[in-house]
Protein backbone atom coordinates (compact mmCIF):
# COMPACT_ATOMS: atom_id res chain seq x y z
CA UNK A 1 0.00 0.00 0.00
CA UNK A 2 2.85 2.39 0.81
CA UNK A 3 4.44 1.69 -2.56
CA UNK A 4 1.16 2.33 -4.38
CA UNK A 5 0.67 5.61 -2.53
CA UNK A 6 4.26 6.56 -3.23
CA UNK A 7 3.84 5.94 -6.96
CA UNK A 8 0.75 8.17 -7.27
CA UNK A 9 1.57 11.36 -9.23
CA UNK A 10 2.24 14.39 -7.05
CA UNK A 11 -0.61 16.28 -8.70
CA UNK A 12 -3.14 13.74 -7.43
CA UNK A 13 -1.46 13.51 -4.04
CA UNK A 14 -2.32 17.16 -3.59
CA UNK A 15 -5.63 17.21 -5.50
CA UNK A 16 -7.45 14.30 -3.87
CA UNK A 17 -6.79 15.22 -0.22
CA UNK A 18 -7.76 18.84 -0.94
CA UNK A 19 -11.05 17.75 -2.52
CA UNK A 20 -11.68 15.23 0.27
CA UNK A 21 -11.18 17.83 3.00
CA UNK A 22 -13.35 20.39 1.22
CA UNK A 23 -16.03 17.79 0.52
CA UNK A 24 -16.04 16.70 4.14
CA UNK A 25 -16.46 20.26 5.37
CA UNK A 26 -19.17 20.98 2.78
CA UNK A 27 -21.10 17.80 3.55
CA UNK A 28 -20.89 18.38 7.28
CA UNK A 29 -22.16 21.94 7.03
CA UNK A 30 -24.91 20.95 4.57
CA UNK A 31 -26.13 18.08 6.73
CA UNK A 32 -26.07 20.27 9.83
CA UNK A 33 -28.02 23.02 8.05
CA UNK A 34 -30.55 20.53 6.65
CA UNK A 35 -31.11 18.91 10.05
CA UNK A 36 -31.58 22.33 11.62
CA UNK A 37 -34.08 23.33 8.92
CA UNK A 38 -35.91 20.01 9.35
CA UNK A 39 -36.16 20.61 13.08
CA UNK A 40 -37.51 24.13 12.55
CA UNK A 41 -40.09 22.99 9.99
CA UNK A 42 -41.18 20.09 12.21
CA UNK A 43 -41.67 22.44 15.16
CA UNK A 44 -43.55 24.91 12.99
CA UNK A 45 -45.80 22.17 11.58
CA UNK A 46 -46.50 20.77 15.03
CA UNK A 47 -47.25 24.26 16.36
CA UNK A 48 -49.64 24.96 13.48
CA UNK A 49 -51.29 21.58 13.99
CA UNK A 50 -51.69 22.29 17.69
CA UNK A 51 -53.36 25.60 16.87
CA UNK A 52 -55.66 23.85 14.40
CA UNK A 53 -56.61 21.17 16.91
CA UNK A 54 -57.08 23.81 19.61
CA UNK A 55 -59.31 25.80 17.25
CA UNK A 56 -61.36 22.69 16.45
CA UNK A 57 -61.64 21.81 20.13
CA UNK A 58 -62.73 25.37 20.96
CA UNK A 59 -65.32 25.28 18.17
CA UNK A 60 -66.66 22.04 19.58
CA UNK A 61 -66.64 23.45 23.13
CA UNK A 62 -68.44 26.61 22.00
CA UNK A 63 -71.05 24.55 20.19
CA UNK A 64 -71.61 22.23 23.15
CA UNK A 65 -71.56 25.13 25.61
CA UNK A 66 -74.35 26.75 23.60
CA UNK A 67 -76.36 23.51 23.86
CA UNK A 68 -75.63 23.30 27.60
CA UNK A 69 -76.74 26.89 28.09
CA UNK A 70 -80.05 26.12 26.39
CA UNK A 71 -80.64 23.09 28.61
CA UNK A 72 -79.73 25.06 31.76
CA UNK A 73 -82.02 27.91 30.72
CA UNK A 74 -84.98 25.55 30.31
CA UNK A 75 -84.14 23.64 33.51
CA UNK A 76 -83.97 26.74 35.73
CA UNK A 77 -86.73 28.82 34.12
CA UNK A 78 -89.75 29.63 36.28
CA UNK A 79 -92.14 28.13 33.71
CA UNK A 80 -90.36 24.77 33.76
CA UNK A 81 -90.08 24.75 37.55
CA UNK A 82 -93.77 25.49 38.07
CA UNK A 83 -95.00 23.04 35.42
CA UNK A 84 -92.82 20.16 36.64
CA UNK A 85 -93.64 20.84 40.29
CA UNK A 86 -97.40 21.47 40.02
CA UNK A 87 -98.46 19.91 36.73
CA UNK A 88 -100.52 16.75 37.06
CA UNK A 89 -100.34 13.70 34.81
CA UNK A 90 -103.27 13.58 32.44
CA UNK A 91 -104.18 17.22 33.03
CA UNK A 92 -103.57 19.22 29.87
CA UNK A 93 -104.22 22.95 29.97
CA UNK A 94 -105.20 24.19 26.54
CA UNK A 95 -105.25 27.92 27.35
CA UNK A 96 -102.73 30.07 25.55
CA UNK A 97 -101.35 31.35 28.85
CA UNK A 98 -101.24 27.94 30.54
CA UNK A 99 -97.92 26.77 31.97
CA UNK A 100 -97.77 23.79 29.61
CA UNK A 101 -98.33 25.91 26.53
CA UNK A 102 -95.81 28.46 27.80
CA UNK A 103 -93.26 25.66 28.39
CA UNK A 104 -93.73 24.40 24.83
CA UNK A 105 -93.37 27.92 23.44
CA UNK A 106 -90.17 28.21 25.43
CA UNK A 107 -88.94 24.93 23.94
CA UNK A 108 -89.77 26.25 20.45
CA UNK A 109 -87.86 29.48 21.03
CA UNK A 110 -84.76 27.61 22.12
CA UNK A 111 -85.05 25.04 19.33
CA UNK A 112 -83.07 27.10 16.83
CA UNK A 113 -80.16 24.82 15.98
CA UNK A 114 -80.07 22.98 12.67
CA UNK A 115 -78.21 20.13 14.36
CA UNK A 116 -80.77 19.52 17.15
CA UNK A 117 -83.27 16.82 16.15
CA UNK A 118 -85.61 16.79 19.16
CA UNK A 119 -86.06 18.09 22.70
CA UNK A 120 -87.94 16.21 25.41
CA UNK A 121 -88.68 16.74 29.11
CA UNK A 122 -89.65 13.82 31.37
CA UNK A 123 -91.45 14.95 34.54
CA UNK A 124 -91.35 12.94 37.75
CA UNK A 125 -95.17 12.97 37.77
CA UNK A 126 -95.16 11.04 34.48
CA UNK A 127 -95.89 13.88 32.09
CA UNK A 128 -93.89 14.02 28.84
CA UNK A 129 -93.12 17.25 26.93
CA UNK A 130 -91.77 16.71 23.45
CA UNK A 131 -90.87 18.96 20.52
CA UNK A 132 -89.18 18.45 17.12
CA UNK A 133 -89.27 20.31 13.81
CA UNK A 134 -88.48 17.09 11.94
CA UNK A 135 -91.19 14.60 11.14
CA UNK A 136 -89.06 11.47 11.19
CA UNK A 137 -87.00 11.41 14.38
CA UNK A 138 -86.48 8.07 16.02
CA UNK A 139 -87.08 8.40 19.76
CA UNK A 140 -85.03 6.28 22.14
CA UNK A 141 -86.64 3.12 23.48
CA UNK A 142 -88.00 3.04 27.03
CA UNK A 143 -85.01 1.05 28.23
CA UNK A 144 -82.63 3.57 26.70
CA UNK A 145 -84.58 6.48 28.20
CA UNK A 146 -84.44 4.81 31.61
CA UNK A 147 -80.63 4.47 31.31
CA UNK A 148 -80.27 8.12 30.28
CA UNK A 149 -82.45 9.27 33.20
CA UNK A 150 -80.35 7.17 35.56
CA UNK A 151 -77.12 8.68 34.17
CA UNK A 152 -78.57 12.15 34.64
CA UNK A 153 -79.56 11.24 38.21
CA UNK A 154 -76.05 9.95 38.92
CA UNK A 155 -74.64 13.27 37.70
CA UNK A 156 -76.65 15.03 40.47
CA UNK A 157 -77.77 17.95 38.35
CA UNK A 158 -74.78 18.01 36.01
CA UNK A 159 -75.10 17.73 32.25
CA UNK A 160 -74.23 14.38 30.71
CA UNK A 161 -73.23 13.91 27.05
CA UNK A 162 -74.00 10.37 25.85
CA UNK A 163 -72.35 9.12 22.66
CA UNK A 164 -75.02 7.24 20.73
CA UNK A 165 -73.62 7.93 17.24
CA UNK A 166 -73.16 4.28 16.31
CA UNK A 167 -76.77 3.30 17.06
CA UNK A 168 -78.99 6.32 16.46
CA UNK A 169 -76.51 8.75 14.91
CA UNK A 170 -77.08 11.23 17.79
CA UNK A 171 -75.36 12.75 20.76
CA UNK A 172 -77.86 12.58 23.64
CA UNK A 173 -77.54 15.46 26.14
CA UNK A 174 -79.39 14.82 29.44
CA UNK A 175 -79.74 16.79 32.65
CA UNK A 176 -81.71 16.18 35.81
CA UNK A 177 -84.02 19.10 36.66
CA UNK A 178 -84.21 19.96 40.35
CA UNK A 179 -86.48 22.20 42.33
CA UNK A 180 -84.75 25.55 42.73
CA UNK A 181 -85.86 25.79 46.36
CA UNK A 182 -85.90 22.22 47.68
CA UNK A 183 -83.23 20.85 45.31
CA UNK A 184 -85.33 17.73 44.90
CA UNK A 185 -85.47 16.07 41.44
CA UNK A 186 -88.58 17.01 39.47
CA UNK A 187 -87.72 15.73 35.97
CA UNK A 188 -85.13 15.13 33.26
CA UNK A 189 -84.34 17.04 30.04
CA UNK A 190 -83.08 15.16 26.96
CA UNK A 191 -81.80 16.84 23.80
CA UNK A 192 -80.46 14.94 20.76
CA UNK A 193 -77.83 16.34 18.37
CA UNK A 194 -77.29 14.67 14.99
CA UNK A 195 -73.86 13.57 13.75
CA UNK A 196 -73.70 16.39 11.16
CA UNK A 197 -72.69 18.74 13.97
CA UNK A 198 -69.31 17.04 14.45
CA UNK A 199 -68.76 16.74 10.70
CA UNK A 200 -69.46 20.45 10.21
CA UNK A 201 -66.99 21.40 12.92
CA UNK A 202 -64.44 19.13 11.28
CA UNK A 203 -65.02 20.68 7.83
CA UNK A 204 -64.78 24.24 9.11
CA UNK A 205 -61.17 23.72 10.16
CA UNK A 206 -58.42 23.44 7.55
CA UNK A 207 -56.16 20.60 8.59
CA UNK A 208 -53.19 18.99 6.80
CA UNK A 209 -53.99 17.85 3.26
CA UNK A 210 -53.17 14.22 4.05
CA UNK A 211 -53.90 14.44 7.75
CA UNK A 212 -56.86 13.10 9.67
CA UNK A 213 -58.90 14.21 12.65
CA UNK A 214 -60.36 11.90 15.30
CA UNK A 215 -62.94 12.85 17.91
CA UNK A 216 -63.24 10.50 20.89
CA UNK A 217 -65.74 10.79 23.73
CA UNK A 218 -64.96 10.62 27.42
CA UNK A 219 -64.89 6.81 27.20
CA UNK A 220 -62.61 6.93 24.13
CA UNK A 221 -65.37 5.78 21.83
CA UNK A 222 -65.76 7.26 18.36
CA UNK A 223 -63.96 6.67 15.09
CA UNK A 224 -62.23 3.30 15.08
CA UNK A 225 -58.47 3.71 15.20
CA UNK A 226 -55.39 2.19 16.76
CA UNK A 227 -55.07 5.40 18.78
CA UNK A 228 -58.54 4.98 20.27
CA UNK A 229 -57.56 1.56 21.65
CA UNK A 230 -54.58 3.06 23.49
CA UNK A 231 -56.17 6.41 24.33
CA UNK A 232 -55.91 5.94 28.12
CA UNK A 233 -52.12 5.63 27.86
CA UNK A 234 -51.57 8.19 25.08
CA UNK A 235 -53.84 11.10 26.04
CA UNK A 236 -53.32 11.64 29.74
CA UNK A 237 -52.57 15.38 29.67
CA UNK A 238 -54.97 18.17 28.73
CA UNK A 239 -53.11 18.69 25.43
CA UNK A 240 -49.85 17.61 23.85
CA UNK A 241 -48.08 16.07 20.88
CA UNK A 242 -46.00 12.97 20.18
CA UNK A 243 -44.67 10.82 17.34
CA UNK A 244 -46.45 7.52 16.73
CA UNK A 245 -46.00 4.62 14.30
CA UNK A 246 -48.98 2.84 12.77
CA UNK A 247 -48.81 0.17 10.08
CA UNK A 248 -45.07 0.82 9.54
CA UNK A 249 -45.72 4.51 8.89
CA UNK A 250 -44.73 7.36 11.18
CA UNK A 251 -47.20 10.06 12.20
CA UNK A 252 -47.10 13.21 14.28
CA UNK A 253 -50.07 13.26 16.67
CA UNK A 254 -51.40 16.38 18.40
CA UNK A 255 -54.42 16.37 20.72
CA UNK A 256 -56.52 18.43 23.10
CA UNK A 257 -59.11 17.39 25.70
CA UNK A 258 -62.28 19.50 25.92
CA UNK A 259 -62.84 21.20 29.27
CA UNK A 260 -66.61 21.07 28.78
CA UNK A 261 -67.27 17.48 27.67
CA UNK A 262 -63.85 15.80 28.25
CA UNK A 263 -63.98 14.71 24.61
CA UNK A 264 -60.67 14.46 22.75
CA UNK A 265 -59.86 16.15 19.44
CA UNK A 266 -56.88 14.37 17.83
CA UNK A 267 -54.95 15.50 14.75
CA UNK A 268 -52.82 12.98 12.84
CA UNK A 269 -50.20 14.16 10.31
CA UNK A 270 -48.06 11.76 8.22
CA UNK A 271 -44.39 12.60 8.63
CA UNK A 272 -43.99 12.13 4.88
CA UNK A 273 -46.14 15.22 4.44
CA UNK A 274 -43.77 17.16 6.67
CA UNK A 275 -40.93 15.70 4.61
CA UNK A 276 -42.64 17.04 1.48
CA UNK A 277 -42.26 20.54 2.92
CA UNK A 278 -38.55 19.85 3.14
CA UNK A 279 -38.29 18.94 -0.55
CA UNK A 280 -37.51 22.52 -1.72
CA UNK A 281 -34.85 22.75 0.99
CA UNK A 282 -33.44 19.40 -0.09
CA UNK A 283 -33.20 20.57 -3.69
CA UNK A 284 -31.57 23.82 -2.63
CA UNK A 285 -29.15 21.95 -0.37
CA UNK A 286 -28.23 19.61 -3.21
CA UNK A 287 -27.67 22.57 -5.54
CA UNK A 288 -25.54 24.29 -2.92
CA UNK A 289 -23.60 21.09 -2.29
CA UNK A 290 -22.96 20.55 -5.99
CA UNK A 291 -21.86 24.16 -6.45
CA UNK A 292 -19.60 23.86 -3.40
CA UNK A 293 -18.08 20.64 -4.70
CA UNK A 294 -17.60 22.20 -8.13
CA UNK A 295 -15.91 25.33 -6.76
CA UNK A 296 -13.77 23.36 -4.31
CA UNK A 297 -12.71 20.99 -7.08
CA UNK A 298 -11.65 23.93 -9.25
CA UNK A 299 -9.73 25.57 -6.40
CA UNK A 300 -8.08 22.27 -5.48
CA UNK A 301 -7.19 21.72 -9.11
CA UNK A 302 -5.67 25.20 -9.38
CA UNK A 303 -3.72 24.72 -6.16
CA UNK A 304 -2.37 21.38 -7.32
CA UNK A 305 -1.59 22.79 -10.74
CA UNK A 306 0.37 25.73 -9.32
CA UNK A 307 2.44 23.44 -7.11
CA UNK A 308 3.03 20.67 -9.63
CA UNK A 309 3.46 22.86 -12.73
CA UNK A 310 7.25 23.40 -12.40
CA UNK A 311 7.76 19.68 -11.76
CA UNK A 312 5.72 18.78 -14.84
CA UNK A 313 7.62 21.34 -16.90
CA UNK A 314 10.92 19.79 -15.92
CA UNK A 315 9.64 16.23 -16.56
CA UNK A 316 8.24 17.28 -19.92
CA UNK A 317 11.51 18.94 -20.88
CA UNK A 318 13.42 15.82 -19.94
CA UNK A 319 11.04 13.70 -22.04
CA UNK A 320 11.49 16.01 -24.97
CA UNK A 321 15.26 15.92 -24.50
CA UNK A 322 15.26 12.12 -24.34
CA UNK A 323 13.29 12.08 -27.59
CA UNK A 324 15.94 14.23 -29.29
CA UNK A 325 14.60 17.77 -28.83
CA UNK A 326 17.86 19.48 -27.87
CA UNK A 327 16.40 22.99 -28.20
CA UNK A 328 14.16 22.59 -25.17
CA UNK A 329 14.83 25.18 -22.43
CA UNK A 330 13.45 25.78 -18.95
CA UNK A 331 12.81 29.07 -17.22
CA UNK A 332 15.73 30.26 -15.08
CA UNK A 333 13.81 33.03 -13.28
CA UNK A 334 13.07 30.94 -10.18
CA UNK A 335 15.51 31.24 -7.28
CA UNK A 336 14.55 28.00 -5.53
CA UNK A 337 15.68 24.41 -6.10
CA UNK A 338 13.62 24.21 -9.29
CA UNK A 339 15.44 27.24 -10.70
CA UNK A 340 18.87 25.70 -9.97
CA UNK A 341 17.82 22.42 -11.58
CA UNK A 342 16.56 24.31 -14.65
CA UNK A 343 19.87 26.15 -15.08
CA UNK A 344 21.87 22.91 -14.97
CA UNK A 345 19.48 21.31 -17.45
CA UNK A 346 19.68 24.26 -19.87
CA UNK A 347 23.48 24.25 -19.81
CA UNK A 348 23.57 20.55 -20.60
CA UNK A 349 21.13 20.83 -23.50
CA UNK A 350 23.06 23.75 -25.00
CA UNK A 351 26.25 21.73 -25.18
CA UNK A 352 24.53 18.71 -26.72
CA UNK A 353 22.59 20.92 -29.15
CA UNK A 354 25.83 22.18 -30.68
CA UNK A 355 26.89 18.59 -31.45
CA UNK A 356 23.50 17.35 -32.70
CA UNK A 357 22.31 20.39 -34.67
CA UNK A 358 22.39 18.66 -38.00
CA UNK A 359 20.52 15.61 -36.65
CA UNK A 360 17.88 17.84 -35.16
CA UNK A 361 17.40 19.73 -38.41
CA UNK A 362 17.02 16.46 -40.23
CA UNK A 363 14.30 15.29 -37.85
CA UNK A 364 12.49 18.60 -38.17
CA UNK A 365 12.56 18.27 -41.93
CA UNK A 366 11.15 14.76 -41.74
CA UNK A 367 8.34 15.94 -39.47
CA UNK A 368 7.49 18.73 -41.87
CA UNK A 369 7.29 16.27 -44.75
CA UNK A 370 5.04 13.96 -42.75
CA UNK A 371 2.74 16.87 -41.91
CA UNK A 372 2.43 17.84 -45.58
CA UNK A 373 1.67 14.22 -46.45
CA UNK A 374 -1.17 14.27 -43.93
CA UNK A 375 -2.53 17.45 -45.47
CA UNK A 376 -2.54 15.78 -48.87
CA UNK A 377 -5.08 13.18 -47.73
CA UNK A 378 -8.32 12.93 -49.67
CA UNK A 379 -10.69 15.80 -48.98
CA UNK A 380 -14.12 14.50 -47.89
CA UNK A 381 -15.76 17.09 -50.14
CA UNK A 382 -14.38 15.22 -53.14
CA UNK A 383 -16.49 12.22 -52.09
CA UNK A 384 -19.58 14.41 -51.57
CA UNK A 385 -19.16 15.92 -55.04
CA UNK A 386 -18.71 12.46 -56.57
CA UNK A 387 -21.91 11.21 -54.88
CA UNK A 388 -23.78 14.29 -56.08
CA UNK A 389 -22.60 13.51 -59.63
CA UNK A 390 -23.90 9.93 -59.35
CA UNK A 391 -27.17 11.27 -57.97
CA UNK A 392 -27.52 13.67 -60.90
CA UNK A 393 -26.80 10.91 -63.41
CA UNK A 394 -29.42 8.61 -61.81
CA UNK A 395 -31.92 11.45 -61.75
CA UNK A 396 -31.30 12.11 -65.42
CA UNK A 397 -32.12 8.47 -66.17
CA UNK A 398 -35.25 8.67 -63.99
CA UNK A 399 -34.08 6.09 -61.45
CA UNK A 400 -35.50 7.66 -58.25
CA UNK A 401 -34.60 4.67 -56.09
CA UNK A 402 -30.90 5.17 -56.81
CA UNK A 403 -31.30 8.91 -56.24
CA UNK A 404 -32.84 8.31 -52.82
CA UNK A 405 -30.17 5.75 -51.95
CA UNK A 406 -27.30 8.07 -52.96
CA UNK A 407 -28.88 10.98 -51.04
CA UNK A 408 -29.20 8.84 -47.91
CA UNK A 409 -25.57 7.69 -48.16
CA UNK A 410 -24.41 11.28 -48.76
CA UNK A 411 -26.31 12.51 -45.71
CA UNK A 412 -24.82 9.79 -43.52
CA UNK A 413 -21.30 10.63 -44.74
CA UNK A 414 -21.80 14.30 -43.99
CA UNK A 415 -22.82 13.64 -40.38
CA UNK A 416 -20.16 11.00 -39.70
CA UNK A 417 -17.23 12.66 -41.49
CA UNK A 418 -17.88 16.27 -42.35
CA UNK A 419 -20.13 17.50 -39.54
CA UNK A 420 -18.02 18.71 -36.61
CA UNK A 421 -21.03 19.50 -34.46
CA UNK A 422 -21.08 17.24 -31.38
CA UNK A 423 -24.60 17.99 -30.11
CA UNK A 424 -27.74 17.45 -32.20
CA UNK A 425 -31.44 17.89 -31.56
CA UNK A 426 -33.53 14.72 -31.58
CA UNK A 427 -35.21 16.05 -34.73
CA UNK A 428 -31.82 16.17 -36.55
CA UNK A 429 -30.78 12.78 -35.21
CA UNK A 430 -34.03 11.18 -36.42
CA UNK A 431 -33.44 12.62 -39.89
CA UNK A 432 -30.18 10.65 -40.21
CA UNK A 433 -31.79 7.58 -38.61
CA UNK A 434 -34.47 7.66 -41.31
CA UNK A 435 -31.75 7.88 -44.00
CA UNK A 436 -30.01 4.88 -42.49
CA UNK A 437 -33.28 2.92 -42.27
CA UNK A 438 -34.05 3.76 -45.90
CA UNK A 439 -30.73 2.18 -46.95
CA UNK A 440 -31.41 -0.92 -44.85
CA UNK A 441 -35.03 -1.23 -46.02
CA UNK A 442 -33.81 -1.05 -49.62
CA UNK A 443 -31.21 -3.67 -48.82
CA UNK A 444 -33.50 -6.13 -47.00
CA UNK A 445 -36.75 -5.24 -48.77
CA UNK A 446 -39.66 -6.76 -46.85
CA UNK A 447 -37.72 -8.40 -44.02
CA UNK A 448 -38.67 -5.72 -41.48
CA UNK A 449 -40.89 -2.68 -41.02
CA UNK A 450 -40.28 0.50 -39.04
CA UNK A 451 -42.84 2.42 -36.99
CA UNK A 452 -42.13 5.78 -35.37
CA UNK A 453 -43.93 6.75 -32.13
CA UNK A 454 -42.35 10.01 -30.98
CA UNK A 455 -43.61 12.65 -28.57
CA UNK A 456 -43.48 16.00 -30.39
CA UNK A 457 -42.41 17.75 -27.18
CA UNK A 458 -38.96 16.10 -27.15
CA UNK A 459 -37.95 16.76 -30.76
CA UNK A 460 -36.01 19.91 -29.87
CA UNK A 461 -34.16 18.34 -26.92
CA UNK A 462 -30.36 18.05 -27.35
CA UNK A 463 -28.40 14.78 -27.36
CA UNK A 464 -24.86 13.75 -28.43
CA UNK A 465 -24.42 13.18 -32.15
CA UNK A 466 -25.08 9.63 -33.42
CA UNK A 467 -26.74 8.43 -30.23
CA UNK A 468 -29.87 6.81 -31.68
CA UNK A 469 -28.49 5.53 -35.01
CA UNK A 470 -26.09 2.96 -33.42
CA UNK A 471 -29.02 1.58 -31.38
CA UNK A 472 -31.11 1.14 -34.54
CA UNK A 473 -28.15 -0.41 -36.35
CA UNK A 474 -27.56 -2.81 -33.46
CA UNK A 475 -31.21 -3.88 -33.54
CA UNK A 476 -31.00 -4.64 -37.26
CA UNK A 477 -27.67 -6.44 -36.99
CA UNK A 478 -28.93 -8.75 -34.20
CA UNK A 479 -32.35 -9.39 -35.68
CA UNK A 480 -32.49 -9.03 -39.46
CA UNK A 481 -28.91 -10.04 -40.25
CA UNK A 482 -28.95 -13.10 -37.99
Amino acid sequence: MKIKIRDIPTFYKILFPSIAITLMVTLTSTIFTYNKASEIILKKTVRQSQETVRQMSENYENFMQGIYDKINYIAYSATTQEELCYGEKGAYEEGYFSRERELKRQMVRLFNSFYVDDLQIYAKNGKDYYFSVKQEVKKPEKEEIAKMIQQATDAMGGIVCINDLKHSGHLQIVKEVRDNLKMSPIGTIRLSINSDALEQIRKNVNFASEGAVLILDEKNQGQASELSKKADQLFQATEGEFEYQMQKKKYQVVYRVSDTTKWKVIGIIPLREISADLLPIQKQMIKTLMIGIFISSILSFLLSYVIVRPIRATVLAMHRFSEGDFEVRLSEERKDEFGEMNRVFNETTRKIEELMHEVTNSKLLNKEMEFKALQAQINPHFLYNALDTVNWMAMKKGDTEICDMVSAISNLMRISIGNKQDIFSIRQELKYVKDYLYIQETRYRDRFQVYFAIDEKILDEKIPKLTIQPLVENAIVHSVEV
